[in-house]
C-alpha cells in the first residue's frame, strides 16, 4: 500500500506540475489582478480589442472611471494591433487578454466541458457563434474568480454577443454602450441578434438623444439610458479662428459614411470662387487613392492635403491651427451614419465653429446659428456656400468659436460624462 500510494502522489505530482505549464495563468494569476477586490455586484468590463488606436473614448471611459474610485478589471478578447493612446493613463488598469483561439490552453479550457454547457449552444440546430460560445466558456471562469458579476461592454458587436453568452453559461449579467453602425445597421445573419443583446442585457447606454430615441422605440421594454462621451478638455489647445485664409479641417476614416467626396467638391467651388483657403483632411481608410484621385481630377493639390492618421496629440496641434471644421458626414448606402461623432467634440474643445451635416445626432453637438451651420446631406453646393458665409464674416466666425467651446464645457466635459455613467451603474446594479 505505501508504494501505491508513493506512486499516486508521483503522478498526482506530475499532474500539478503538467497544469502549472499548459494553465500558468490559472495558478499564477496576472500580477495586475491580484490587487483587485473582489466582492458582490462586482463590475468588469469586456472588450473585443483593448485598447484601440480607433476607440480611445473606451479607454478614456476606463481611466476615468479608475480616477472616480470605480476599478473595474477589463478583459479583452483580442490583443491591441495598434500602440496605446496617448496620454490617456492605463499602466495600472488591470487588462486580461483571452489567448490565441490556437493555443493549447484555450482548447483544452473551451472543448472539455460539461455536455450541459454544450448543449446549450448546440442544442437548437444552429451551430453559428461557435467562437463567441468558446470565448464564453473560457471567460466564465475567470471572471467567477475575479469576482465579476456584471460586464459592461462597448459596441453591440463581437464582444456584446460573448457577453450575452456569458449570462447563459454562467449567470453574469451584462450591459452594453451602443455607438452607430452597431445599432444603426445590425448585421442579419447573426445567430444572436441586436434584439437578442437588448431584451437580455440589463440596459443599454448610448451616446446620443437620437439614438436613445431610436432604441426607445424599437425596444419599448428595454431600459436605455444617454450618456454622451466626454473628453478633458484641459488637454485641448485654444484655436484662433481666421477668415485670411481660411483654414478648413476635417477628421475621420476614408469611407463612404464620412462624405469627404462632397468637401472636396466643395473646395473646388471656393477655389472657383477665388476664396483663399486650405483644407486638411486628417485620416486613413480604403477610399484613401479615390480620395486622392478626385484631388488630383479637380487640381486641389496645392489646396486640398490627405495628413494621413495622426495620434492624439498631433490632432489636438492641428486642430489649434485651423479656422474651421467641416464634417460632411453622410448615410450610405446601407444606412450607416455616424451617430455623436467624438472629433466634433474635440473640434468644440478647442473653440473651433462648425459645418456638418443634419444626420442622426449631430445637431445635438452643432447648434445651427449658434456655434455652427448645419447643412443637408450630399449637398456640395450648400456646404460650399456656408463656408464661404462663415468666411465672410470674421465676427460671426469668432462668435461661433466662442460658443463652441461653451457648449463643450457644458455637456462634454469627461469628468462630468462619466459620472453620469457611474450614476447608472450604481442605481441599476446596486
Amino acid at each position: 500500500m505505501p508504494a501505491l500510494k508513493l506512486l499516486s502522489r508521483l503522478r498526482l505530482s506530475r499532474v500539478v506540475i503538467f497544469c502549472s505549464i499548459v494553465f500558468p495563468q490559472e495558478l499564477r494569476p496576472h500580477a495586475r489582478m491580484t490587487d483587485q477586490k473582489a466582492g458582490p455586484n462586482r463590475l468588469g468590463y469586456l472588450f473585443e480589442r483593448f485598447p484601440s488606436f480607433t476607440q480611445t473614448f473606451c479607454a478614456r471611459e476606463i481611466a476615468e472611471l479608475y480616477r472616480q474610485g470605480v476599478t473595474p478589471p477589463v478583459f479583452s478578447i483580442r490583443h491591441p494591433k495598434d500602440d496605446p493612446p496617448q496620454g490617456i493613463p492605463l499602466d495600472r488598469i488591470p487588462v486580461f487578454y483571452v489567448p490565441n483561439t490556437n493555443s493549447l490552453e484555450f482548447k483544452l479550457k473551451t472543448k472539455l466541458i460539461s455536455s450541459r454547457l454544450t448543449k446549450l449552444w448546440s442544442g437548437s440546430g444552429d451551430l453559428r457563434d461557435k467562437g463567441r460560445f468558446r470565448e464564453a466558456v473560457y471567460l466564465g471562469p475567470k471572471l467567477r474568480k475575479a469576482g465579476v458579476s456584471h460586464l459592461h461592454v462597448h459596441f453591440a458587436g463581437l464582444a456584446s454577443r460573448t457577453a450575452w453568452w456569458i449570462k447563459r453559461l454562467f449567470g453574469i449579467t451584462y450591459s452594453f454602450t451602443g455607438h452607430a453602425n452597431d445599432i444603426f445597421c445590425p448585421k442579419p445573419d447573426q445567430r444572436t441578434t441586436l434584439r437578442d443583446l437588448v431584451e437580455a442585457a440589463s440596459f443599454v447606454v448610448t451616446v446620443s438623444d437620437y439614438s436613445a430615441r431610436m432604441l426607445r422605440h424599437d425596444f419599448p421594454n428595454a431600459k436605455i439610458f444617454r450618456v454622451y462621451n466626454g473628453l478633458d478638455l484641459l488637454l485641448f489647445r485654444r484655436a484662433t479662428p481666421t477668415a485670411e485664409p481660411l483654414k478648413l479641417i476635417s477628421v475621420g476614416r476614408f469611407i463612404e459614411k464620412k462624405g469627404f467626396p462632397f468637401l472636396i467638391e466643395a473646395c473646388a467651388q471656393l477655389r472657383a470662387q477665388e476664396i483663399p483657403f486650405t483644407c486638411e483632411i486628417v485620416g486613413d481608410g480604403p477610399d484613401r487613392e479615390q480620395l486622392a484621385q478626385q484631388i488630383r481630377s479637380l487640381n486641389l493639390e496645392p489646396r486640398v492635403h490627405l495628413l494621413g492618421p495622426k495620434a492624439q496629440p498631433e490632432i489636438i496641434q492641428l486642430l489649434a491651427r485651423s479656422s474651421l471644421f467641416v464634417f460632411p458626414a453622410i448615410r450610405d448606402r446601407s444606412g450607416d451614419s455616424d451617430n455623436l461623432p467624438t472629433v466634433l467634440i474635440e473640434a468644440m474643445a478647442s473653440g473651433l465653429p462648425i459645418i456638418a451635416t443634419n444626420i442622426a445626432g449631430i445637431p445635438e453637438i452643432v447648434r445651427h446659428g449658434e456655434n455652427g451651420l448645419l447643412v443637408a446631406e450630399k449637398d456640395s453646393n450648400q456646404l460650399a456656400a456656408s463656408i464661404q458665409r462663415l468666411q465672410a464674416n470674421a465676427v460671426l466666425l469668432r462668435r461661433y468659436s466662442e460658443k463652441s467651446l461653451s457648449l463643450a464645457k457644458e455637456h462634454f466635459v469627461l469628468s462630468k460624462t462619466v459620472r453620469q455613467l457611474k450614476d447608472v451603474f450604481e442605481t441599476e446594479l446596486m
